[in-house]
């Protein structure tokens, strides 16, 4: 398992080089303007991650926590917009409603769902939808977690995790879990002793409470994942049994990015989605960084960024979730309100 506890550090762990990639200045030549991709019904108050199903359209998950009183929701959103219900989360034996984050369509077509419910609640789930793309089983892979981000890789699932507030550091650790898809019902104890916790880090940033985030594969299958915090992201090399073998910080944004989640494109072209101040970003094969877009405070209507959660590369585009949700110091975002959208920007 590895660990960081500097991330502008150079250190060397388990005999195994780490070493820090810092990127040069930001590019603004290709700033761009966002679209409107879809207006969302008022059950998708606050629309966060997205995943291609299996019949090409878009799954995206609504956790809805600007509205309790709400269910967590999945829906579907084909190439020109439309919107549609895919289905409930179910609660099972809880009480309180799923938060549905991160999701990943696995090769047979099973949904994967981060449960954010809180390290008491929270818990990795299964969806198996019957040919009519109804949900017919729902399982459980593992509980004991608040799990963020979410990734299938070769037969594992992956997921980040913001706060692990069991373990006593200086400063507030994150990690990263995996999980085989055929796991059911594993308890974690959330501690730096569970076997499955592949990989954790602190957060500098003291202003933000929060770590890892974001989480992406490459076409070489090395793991990608954001500190938003700290708006660091780490590269991992893993060996064949998913462990972590070798790790380097891959980029370095300022801080108050924010960044939150990332995808890489078919190029090996990162993006990424800078949740505090409204901005999405490239980082192309060479790591030459780029900002493709730059928001002030909005209410998204007409496609505007307003606080970038997820993004996917969809039909020659980038589509991108509009969380609205979020404000404080350092935040743009400043008020929750109508409408709820997707973005969009042209990658042709």
């Amino acid at each position: 398992m590895f660990k960081i506890t500097n991330n502008k550090g150079i250190k060397n762990i388990k005999g195994l080089l780490v070493f820090a990639s810092l990127l040069p200045t930001i590019c603004f030549a290709n700033m761009q303007s966002a679209k409107l991709f879809a207006n969302l019904p008022d059950n998708c108050p606050t629309p966060d991650a997205l995943a291609i199903a299996p019949d090409g359209s878009l799954t995206l998950s609504c956790p809805n926590f600007a509205n309790n009183n709400l269910q967590g929701e999945l829906l579907s959103i084909n190439s020109k917009g439309e919107v549609s219900h895919l289905a409930t989360v179910p609660t099972l034996e809880l009480k309180h409603k799923a938060n549905p984050m991160g999701i990943a369509y696995d090769e047979d077509g099973a949904l994967y769902v981060a449960d954010s419910r809180g390290i008491k609640n929270g818990r990795v789930l299964k969806l198996t939808f019957s040919n009519d793309k109804k949900l017919s089983k729902t399982e459980v892979i593992a509980t004991g977690i608040n799990p963020n981000g979410l990734r299938i890789h070769n037969d594992a699932v992956y997921i980040t995790q913001l706060k692990m507030p069991k373990v006593k550091s200086k400063k507030m650790t994150s990690g990263i879990y995996r999980f085989n898809v055929n796991d059911r019902n594993l308890k974690m104890n959330n501690t730096l002793d569970d076997k499955h916790l592949i990989f954790y880090t602190e957060t500098e940033n003291s202003e933000v409470d929060f770590g890892l985030d974001g989480i992406a594969f490459d076409s070489s299958g090395d793991l990608y994942t954001a500190v938003l915090g700290d708006s660091v992201v780490f590269k991992l090399s893993l060996n064949e049994q998913g462990e972590v073998s070798e790790k380097s910080i891959f980029a370095t944004l300022p801080n108050t990015t924010r960044v939150d989640g990332i995808i890489f494109d078919e190029f090996d072209n990162l993006y990424l989605a800078g949740f505090g101040l409204n901005q999405i970003f490239k980082i192309d094969a060479q790591q030459n960084l780029t900002k493709l877009a730059d928001y002030p405070d909005n209410n998204g209507a007409n496609g505007q960024i307003d606080q970038p959660a997820d993004l996917m590369v969809f039909d020659n585009k980038l589509i991108i979730s509009n969380f609205d949700l979020m404000k404080g110091n350092g935040i743009r975002n400043t008020k929750h309100s109508k409408p709820y959208t997707l973005s969009y920007i042209d990658l042709q």
